[in-house]
């Protein structure tokens, strides 16, 4: 190829997209609109002009040649595509007419037309450049409508195979209409959220979620369709198993021409497991900086070129200096005077190109001493060290610790020892037991109280020989039944020593184990053979108690039970008298002197009486049951505080209630009980002004009966009436604590109650009540 052929091909190039028929039939029509003999369409290529089409006395060519080939002036045309505007130039012989061709999307283009003989008419050329502009405008349609059509069979080939490929792409991917409702979705989509299609249509895709997360996807996706953007949101969306796992949704628009949201397109992509890795990393992370704080590890770095040093925050709380004025020199300052050499050493070694790793104590600006370990090494820039960068830990807690663990260690071997010792002494041993590998350990003690050598191997055999026969059945039961069910366990036995004495224990276990592990069995075991034999003892101690303070009651009326005997015994020998002097006259007179005798046996029986009450006061004997009548019991005690009473001056009045029913109890320890009551009240009045009176009431409650004794003297001390009751506390210098605390014991004993409390208008008033065993009506019998 030539370069003229070359050329011609290069500025035709642009044009291979136009219909040169249309151009033909358009050029056939000019001329004859104009009446022309000639014509050509024209257009602009590479600076030149160049024809498209040509007609010559009906002759058409669609062969594009350069305009000089065909005479054609190429300068009007340039005016006109440069102008836009027509021309006409008439002239002879021949008259030229050059209309634009207005394409809006193609090169310039206009049709030059020769008229042979003759002017042009303005009109002539209205005509033509109408005709120009309706060809213009029809081949722009017809390849809009063309390319309309490849648009739309383009887009019907893109929407089946998006469908198609929804099913392809690994992943849950959907369609979405412009106001957000679901149009689409893919298998996958389908298959794993075990919903149907029809129910998924529409808003019924809402379900997929889980349902603490269904607003927040409702938000976010009103936001998207609100703006129109693309944007995503996290999820969790349900599997069809019910299993929710972390989705991210993302959706983009498809933007039609005019700017509105024609479809939507989206792909949901399982996160789970990244969101699970974010949860482990955040938390490592969260872990790291806490372990970061709490090791208080600071960094520093020395740049040797520059000489300057800098620190981090943590450095800086370390060595309790602000960073401006941390300086080697500075940090050298404040090392301990016994470390400084040392350190100094250390640094210097690490400046020749050793590892720096040196600990010592550095005193801080308050005069506070830590314990600060140091590490450090050169940084080199070829073969010159650049830096000097190192760490420094605060182990001053560290190193307190070690010490702590040390006198730990120590109070550990202590404490060990001294629980030997004091096991020994309290007598408990403790012991392990591993049933599955028949393993069992026990303390000194726990073979001490077996007596069993604990250098001779540990069996079975050997611990059941020690229980006593009638214990080792039920023992050896109970103990493998807790074992079998891991229950804690408790009870008392006794052994069988080889030299035939008995010693009773008491044994406790708690089994330690999962339903999947072997069970171990901790225990302890306590020699009760002291505490049992001593038990007997304590009761008659007790029993001693009770009836040294029924003596000391006794003591404290001892005068006034002796006035009581004085009064009957003076009446017996004025009576035995005045017998006697009726006897001894001339003439006796038996009936004055039977009288007199009558009298001597009333007064015998009254004394006889006081000390019947005195003896089962004294006597220290069993209590004794029986049907006792608390009125009686009222009546006899204050025969007994008759005198105390006259002699303190204190008067006393009583109301028995006459329905008061008998109850079964120890009579004499009942009146030990009033007697003590009232000796409390006659004491508690020393020193009042007011008259004093002490009043005994027995009243009927129903279930029980009470009797209160009430005095006015000075009231409790509210402090000491919540002690009154216990034993050995006395609000009087010479008592002993005991009366009350044995009152209240024998009332219990009765399965009564003894209270107390203050008065309004002062004074006390104390209360014991003795439940009726039977109903109120039902007569107490005694029993044999």
């Amino acid at each position: 190829m030539n370069d003229a052929s070359h050329a011609q091909t290069q500025r035709t190039s642009h044009i291979d997209s136009v219909d040169r028929h249309d151009f033909e039939q358009f050029l056939v029509s000019a001329l004859h609109a104009a009446g022309a003999d000639r014509g050509v369409v024209v257009t602009v290529a590479d600076g030149g002009v160049v024809v498209v089409a040509s007609v010559a006395e009906d002759e058409l060519s669609s062969v594009p040649v350069p305009a000089a080939h065909k005479e054609l002036k190429e300068s009007i045309i340039l005016e006109v595509l440069g102008s836009g505007q027509g021309r006409v130039i008439s002239g002879a012989p021949r008259s030229i007419i050059c209309v634009p061709v207005p394409f809006p999307d193609r090169p310039k283009a206009a049709v030059y037309l020769e008229i042979e003989g003759e002017s042009v008419s303005s009109k002539r050329l209205e005509n033509l450049e109408w005709l120009a502009s309706t060809f213009a405008a029809s081949l722009a349609k017809t390849n809009i409508d063309k390319e309309l059509r490849v648009v739309r069979e383009e887009a019907a080939r893109v929407e089946r195979e998006l469908r198609l490929n929804l099913d392809m792409i690994p992943a849950l991917s959907w369609v979405g209409g412009p106001s957000g409702e679901l149009e689409e979705a893919s298998r996958q989509w389908l298959d794993y959220t075990g919903i149907s299609r029809d129910d998924a249509l529409g808003m019924g895709f809402l379900a997929s979620f889980h349902p603490d997360d269904v607003q927040k996807v409702i938000a976010a996706w009103s936001v998207l369709l609100l703006e129109g953007k693309p944007g995503g949101v996290e999820a969790r969306i349900l599997r069809h198993d019910g299993e929710a796992r972390y989705f991210m949704l993302r959706a983009v628009p498809l933007i039609g021409g005019d700017g509105k949201v024609r479809k939507w397109y989206g792909i949901n992509t399982d996160i789970d497991d990244l969101k699970r890795a974010e949860f482990e990393l955040a938390k490592s992370q969260a872990v790291m900086a806490e372990a970061q704080r709490i090791i208080e590890t600071g960094s520093w770095s020395w740049d040797m070129v520059s000489d300057v040093f800098t620190c981090s925050a943590e450095c800086t709380n370390i060595v309790g200096l602000p960073s401006n004025e941390i300086t080697f020199e500075t940090l050298m300052e404040r090392v301990h005077p016994d470390d400084r050499e040392m350190v100094a050493e250390a640094h210097g070694r690490a400046l020749e190109g050793e590892e720096l790793n040196v600990e010592h104590r550095f005193v801080l600006p308050d005069g506070t001493v830590k314990f600060i370990h140091a590490r450090g090494r050169l940084i080199y820039d070829k073969s010159h060290p650049r830096a000097y960068i190192g760490t420094i830990v605060d182990v001053t807690e560290a190193r307190r610790s070690e010490e702590r663990i040390r006198s730990s260690l120590v109070e550990a071997q202590r404490a060990e020892a001294s629980l030997a010792e004091a096991q020994k002494l309290s007598h408990v041993g403790s012991f392990h037991i591993q049933p599955s590998k028949a393993a069992s350990m026990w303390s000194a003690e726990t073979y001490n109280i077996f007596r069993l050598d604990p250098a001779e191997p540990l069996t079975r055999e050997a611990v059941m020989a020690r229980l006593h026969p009638d214990d080792r059945e039920r023992i050896g039961r109970d103990f493998e039944k807790a074992l079998n069910e891991r229950l804690p366990w408790e009870a008392e036995f006794r052994l069988l020593m080889p030299d035939g004495s008995v010693k009773h224990v008491h044994c406790v276990t708690r089994v330690e184990a999962d339903l999947e592990q072997e069970p171990e069995v901790f225990g302890a075991i306590i020699d009760l053979t002291d505490r049992v034999n001593s038990d007997e003892a304590l009761r008659k101690a007790q029993a001693d108690l009770v009836r040294m303070n029924r003596l000391t009651a006794m003591g404290a009326v001892t005068v006034s039970i002796a006035h009581e005997m004085n009064q009957p015994l003076m009446a017996i020998v004025t009576n035995a008298a005045t017998c006697l002097s009726w006897l001894d006259r001339e003439d006796p007179d038996l009936n004055e002197a039977k009288d007199a005798a009558e009298r001597i046996v009333r007064e015998g029986k009254r004394a006889g009486d006081v000390l019947l009450n005195v003896r089962n006061m004294a006597r220290n004997s069993r209590p004794s049951i029986a049907i006792v009548n608390i009125n009686e019991v009222v009546g006899d005690v204050l025969t007994m505080m008759r005198s105390e009473l006259r002699s303190r001056q204190i008067g006393a009045s009583v109301s028995l209630s006459p329905t008061v029913a008998p109850v079964r109890g120890d009579k004499v320890q009942l009146q030990q009980v009033l007697l003590n009551l009232m000796l409390n009240a006659a004491e508690a009045m020393v020193g009042t002004e007011l008259r004093r009176a002490i009043n005994v009431t027995t009243v009927d409650l129903g279930s029980h009966l009470a009797v209160r004794v009430e005095d006015n003297g000075h009231g409790l001390d509210p402090i000491a009436s919540e002690r009154i009751f216990e034993a050995f506390f006395s609000t009087k210098a010479e008592g002993t604590g005991m009366g009350l605390a044995i009152s209240r014991s024998i009332i219990e004993a009765h399965g009564g109650t003894l209270s107390a409390r203050p008065l309004a208008s002062g004074g006390t008033v104390f209360e014991f009540t003795v439940p009726y065993t039977r109903g109120k009506h039902e007569p107490e019998t005694e029993t044999a």
